[in-house]
């Protein structure tokens, strides 16, 4: 479990420390404060990896044509105020007060990089190399370093160049898993149709049909069939059975973050404005849920939010789950504009909106 979190030189965070994160972290703040933002630094120090660093350009919807047209700016927007000449590091300590440093660079000597990669006969480089030819060369590659306990060091290459965006493992930690679940992105039919057969295989299909029936009282079964491309197929009392895809997007992005955990013990769950779709009426709910099985499967789950309600919901719901909870709001300094973030647990969170105290940064 992450404990603290020390995040330099990444989006929108110059300098932000954050310390005595719980089981379930609730994040709330103004428009443009860094919510996402904050996720995705605790998405790259959990999986530092080059997918993760995909799928944080796909969330912030980063255009592939842009990046064809100038690869050397491929990585700008990581950077804050795109500013490139200073690392990024995300150093996280974790409950057992080991920690986790990851360092970010970007290194656009062009020439230098050719000639450290046509030196490196690995078989597997030939891909590489073939990049730095001619006029579609190599622009750009990203460095991600991963430092544990301030001993052994791992890294991995990113290069961009108008062909596209190829990677290379010099060496990997091993990694606690880590899920980073967009506020717009819907999941596959298929990959939510195997995460149910893997909750099967648990015993804990009746999560999510405990859950729809929250939603829905009149939904009585749920089942995968393998017809087309594979999906879960939800059945209604007296009516026909119907693909999961057909009930929008709000209760197929509850079906991901309910499988994410229960197929996944001692994770990390990042969640992007979890209010999305929940009617306030099914929230106390919802969050009874996710406390029950945050505590049962040991997984950490940090969830972004512009809803009072969905505040409310996070302090009634934890009421029953003692010192597993905290709230944590992104505000800027008066004196340095500088980002920060003000801890609160349940029962200050709770005085503060008995008082009328803002607690959501809207």
């Amino acid at each position: 479990m992450i404990k603290n979190i020390r995040i330099q030189n990444f989006r929108y965070f110059e300098e932000l420390k954050i310390s005595g994160f719980d089981k379930i972290n609730l994040i709330s703040g103004k428009n443009n404060i860094g919510k996402t933002a904050l996720l995705e630094a605790l998405f790259l120090n959990s999986k530092p990896r080059p997918d993760t660093i995909f799928l944080l350009r796909q969330i912030r919807r980063e255009s592939s044509k842009f990046r064809q047209s100038l690869p050397e700016n491929t990585w700008n927007y990581f950077f804050f105020e795109e500013n490139k000449n200073n690392p990024i590091e995300i150093e996280a300590i974790l409950e057992n007060d080991s920690s986790k440093k990851i360092e970010v660079f970007v290194d656009e000597s062009v020439q230098n990089l050719e000639d450290t990669y046509q030196q490196d006969n690995n078989d597997d480089n030939e891909k590489l190399i073939s990049l730095f030819s001619g006029s579609e060369s190599v622009k750009s590659v990203m460095h991600l370093k991963t430092t544990i306990n301030n001993g052994e060091a791992f890294e991995t290459l990113i290069m961009s160049s108008v062909k596209g965006i190829i990677a290379r493992d010099i060496k990997v930690p091993d990694i606690k898993d880590a899920f980073f679940i967009p506020s717009f992105l819907r999941v596959g039919s298929r990959e939510l149709a195997e995460e149910f057969d893997k909750s099967r295989l648990k015993d804990k299909e009746q999560e999510l049909l405990s859950i729809f029936q929250v939603i829905d009282p009149a939904i009585i079964s749920i089942e995968t069939m393998t017809i087309g491309e594979g999906n879960i197929w939800v059945k209604k009392e007296g009516k026909k059975r119907l693909p999961l895809a057909l009930f929008g997007d709000a209760i197929n992005r509850i079906a991901d973050i309910i499988l994410r955990i229960v197929n996944n013990e001692n994770s990390i769950i990042l969640i992007d404005e979890i209010e999305n779709g929940i009617h306030h009426s099914n929230q106390v709910a919802f969050w009874s849920i996710l406390y029950r099985l945050a505590k049962e499967l040991d997984v950490q789950i940090f969830a972004t939010t512009h809803s009072l309600e969905m505040i409310k919901s996070f302090i009634e719901a934890g009421a029953e789950y003692e010192n597993m909870a905290a709230h944590f709001e992104l505000t800027r300094n008066l004196k340095t504009g500088k980002i920060v973030a003000i801890k609160r647990d349940l029962d200050t969170l709770e005085y503060g909106i008995s008082h009328n105290k803002e607690v959501r940064g809207e």
